[in-house]
């Protein structure tokens, strides 16, 4: 398997691009982001098996096996905290965007008062959910690490089932 091509050409858009453009990039992009999952777990398949395998068996893994399972669960998610860059920038906005809400508080309702604090507020939203999407990913590799330091029966089953499933889907 090859990794995708010509992404970087399809992400050409510019300011005066449409949103149905933009909603094909979109797509265009999200089936990469899948191609470069599978082909991961095509490189990685086979030891996962062995890995499952032990885990099934209530066997240790080793340091190197606990790094592919890593790869396998939350790989993504440590991979996308190493390169996101934004979330100090996000805070920030997030904090004027809450001083702009407040000040509306005591405000005459109107109109204009109103539109424009549902412009603030769908800023907001966006803002929120940029920050959760970040916080979520942290959380979960926490989570995680809390899991495989040492894992119990009722971890390595949870393990097992995940990676199951992520080798079910690989093969249909």
């Amino acid at each position: 398997m090859e990794l995708p091509q010509g992404m970087s050409r399809i992400m050409e858009v510019s300011t005066q691009s449409s949103s149905a453009d933009l909603d094909r990039v979109g797509a265009a992009l999200a089936a990469a982001k899948d191609q470069v999952r599978e082909a991961l777990q095509d490189l990685t398949g086979a030891a996962m098996e062995g890995i499952i395998e032990k885990l099934e068996n209530r066997e240790s893994l080793t340091p190197e096996e606990k790094d592919y399972v890593r790869s396998w669960i939350v790989g993504d998610a440590e991979s996308y905290l190493r390169v996101e860059n934004h979330l100090q920038a996000w805070l920030r906005e997030f904090k004027a965007l809450q001083s702009a809400v407040r000040s509306y508080e005591g405000q005459e309702v109107s109109a204009p008062n109103l539109l424009n604090l549902h412009a603030v507020l769908e800023d907001a939203v966006r803002v929120a959910a940029e920050i959760e999407g970040f916080l979520e990913k942290k959380e979960r590799i926490e989570r995680f690490e809390k899991t495989i330091q040492t894992i119990d029966q009722e971890g390595a089953s949870f393990i097992i089932g995940i990676l199951k499933g992520q080798l079910q889907s690989e093969e249909v």
